[in-house]
């Protein structure tokens, strides 16, 4: 079977790194997804009861208080991160803000983290993998490819590698090289995460790929390291009518074209600057050249004509 990526770049891959949330899987529907954090946070309203009970937040109804502490959880979350891209919050820390937000100020830390932990919802429950998911990993198992996950989350730890395994994820990833931003505060597209990856795999940047659906945190992440980045974004017909439109090439054209020039230049690591500019669309990166991946693909499973 021909390598092709070998062929056009001259660069021999050993190693694939993958992202995880719509690269792997995908969330499953709102309605599927409600009820389980619904639990999850009337767990927490009901702990708050037993240590907290004259918190102003528990003057709303469970249900409201239940979404009122997830909704300025998550944004608390987005300003921290906002600040600094390149570092994961802790979760604890970001509970008593977001209950000093909520005009709970000083609270327990040990507490909050207590909080941050229940909050958690199953991803096994609330994500599915993709069709082409697992027969992927499979083929390119047996093509002898090392595996690794660079992956952005705000809950980690035992619960996750859980998830992973009921999943089926372990049967292909070693749990030492599942490198998660909630466990290292290191968030792509700080490429710390990407050289710890590198290091778990024994591998190098020369004879690794990237694979994710975010061209900041995925592509430009891995490129600052000279790691071949390959995109899967959510608006791959979107990508693809603007190389007809606008380049006069198909995504196919596009991938050689890269390929090739890399065999030629290398890769151009993306000014820093890019990735940290707010309300730039993906398209907007993509089309002003500001960062480019060196393949496009639609399914997982189109990585098995290149490698």
């Amino acid at each position: 079977m021909t390598d092709i990526i070998s062929e056009l770049s001259n660069r021999r891959v050993q190693c694939l790194l993958f992202d995880l949330g719509n690269t792997l899987w995908q969330r499953n529907s709102y309605d599927q997804i409600a009820p389980l954090e619904f639990a999850a946070d009337q767990c927490a309203i009901h702990l708050l009861h037993q240590t907290y009970p004259t918190l102003a937040i528990l003057k709303e109804n469970g249900e409201e208080a239940g979404i009122l502490l997830r909704r300025t959880l998550l944004t608390q979350f987005a300003l921290t991160i906002e600040k600094d891209p390149f570092v994961e919050p802790e979760g604890g820390p970001m509970v008593q803000q977001a209950f000093a937000a909520l005009g709970a100020p000083n609270l327990d830390q040990s507490f909050c983290q207590t909080i941050f932990d229940t909050m958690q919802i199953s991803i096994a429950q609330s994500r599915t993998l993709f069709d082409d998911a697992l027969t992927t990993l499979g083929e390119l198992q047996q093509r002898r490819f090392q595996f690794g996950v660079v992956t952005n989350r705000y809950w980690g730890g035992k619960p996750f590698q859980e998830d992973m395994r009921s999943m089926g994820l372990l049967e292909y990833f070693d749990l030492d090289t599942v490198m998660t931003s909630a466990d290292l505060h290191i968030r792509k597209p700080n490429p710390a995460i990407f050289q710890r990856a590198l290091q778990a795999c024994n591998t190098t940047a020369e004879t690794s790929i990237m694979v994710g659906d975010s061209l900041v945190a995925d592509v430009a992440g891995a490129q600052q390291l000279g790691i071949l980045a390959v995109w899967k974004p959510y608006n791959y017909a979107q990508i693809a009518s603007y190389l007809v439109e606008n380049e006069g090439i198909t995504i196919a054209e596009y991938n050689r074209a890269q390929l090739l020039a890399l065999r030629e230049e290398g890769i151009i690591a993306p000014s820093i600057d890019y990735l940290r500019r707010d309300g730039v669309t993906y398209l907007e990166h993509f089309s002003k050249k500001h960062i480019r991946p060196q393949l496009i693909i639609n399914h997982l499973s189109e990585l098995l004509e290149w490698v």
